[in-house]
């Protein structure tokens, strides 16, 4: 029924609306002039998968005077269609759901108002799904501090997060590319930037002591809209080692000078038997015929005549 009486406002005699409008930009925003026809202003889509459109409605009518609206779509060559649902995205909204989104074809819509004196229908709004994908904000953005360099080299962190619905990426339609800004705490303007990042975290080198602040965002690597920002989230970089980082020195300290002890006071005293069993005494070199008694004499005649004997 709704549809016959769109059809029946469009025929030339009842001249539909084209009047100048208050064009808006983004959602929640206030009327700054009365809007005399229907403005569709926004359309996103979280996935790929499906997507909303919001219009602001007209402002001009009298408390008693009734409206509804109406909106129409094609796809390429496809035929007019209505709006499959007026409810799910709330107020002056379409959604649109798996089986009415296609990706990689244009939707021109417009909506119109009617009432019971005439029907204000907005200017056409088209859009590509791939175009209006706009993520949601990263979640659970938390740090670990890594090897410290001393206050000079300053510490290295890890910086990790997560994205809040992570279904609406398991069948690849969106690939996220994340933007991590960060700067000190006394320092508001001074933002310090990671982009891209294509893995959901990212390491920090050289930090210098003191606080920060950090935040990240997201966007579709087909899509230029970058979600909202996450919270913020406050890292301090301290003033000495990490105290896990400490620990585990005191830890390997304490196994080394053990381990020293052991050698002092079980291998040096057997030192000697590990010598003997490692370098065995040289045996005493023997030769026939020839009186060891003699060499210690140091009488040349005595041992050239035993030779004499020995050989001749």
């Amino acid at each position: 029924m709704v549809l016959w009486l769109l059809l029946l406002c469009l025929r030339p005699q009842f001249g539909c609306s084209r009047m100048v409008y208050k064009e808006k930009h983004g959602p929640g925003e206030s009327h700054v002039a009365a809007t005399i026809r229907p403005d569709i202003y926004l359309c996103r889509s979280p996935n790929m998968e499906h997507f909303n459109c919001w219009w602001h409605p007209i402002d001009n009518l009298t408390n008693a005077e009734q409206v509804t609206y109406v909106l129409i779509y094609t796809m390429d060559k496809n035929p007019q269609r209505e709006c499959p649902d007026y409810v799910t995205a709330g107020p002056n909204s379409c959604h649109f759901d798996r089986s009415h989104t296609t990706v990689w074809n244009i939707y021109c819509m417009n909506v119109t108002a009617i009432t019971a004196h005439r029907n204000y229908t907005s200017k056409q709004y088209c859009v590509d799904v791939a175009d209006i994908v706009e993520t949601e904000a990263p979640v659970n953005l938390t740090y670990e501090l890594a090897d410290a360099g001393g206050d000079e080299m300053g510490h290295s962190a890890l910086l990790s997060w997560k994205y809040p619905t992570p279904a609406d990426l398991q069948y690849g339609w969106i690939t996220l590319v994340h933007q991590l800004q960060y700067r000190r705490v006394d320092e508001p303007d001074n933002w310090k930037v990671k982009y891209p990042l294509r893995e959901p975290h990212v390491e920090l080198l050289g930090l210098p002591i003191g606080d920060y602040v950090v935040r990240v965002r997201c966007r579709s690597h087909n899509s230029g809209l970058f979600s909202k920002w996450s919270s913020n989230m406050l890292m301090t970089i301290p003033d000495r080692p990490p105290t896990g980082k400490l620990l585990v020195r005191v830890l390997v300290s304490g196994v080394g000078v053990g381990a020293l002890l052991v050698i002092a006071f079980g291998v040096i005293p057997q030192s000697k038997r590990i010598k003997d069993y490692f370098l065995p005494p040289i045996p005493k070199p023997r030769i026939i015929g020839i009186d060891s008694l003699l060499l210690k004499v140091q009488n040349k005649h005595k041992i050239f005549r035993s030779c004499e004997n020995y050989f001749f």
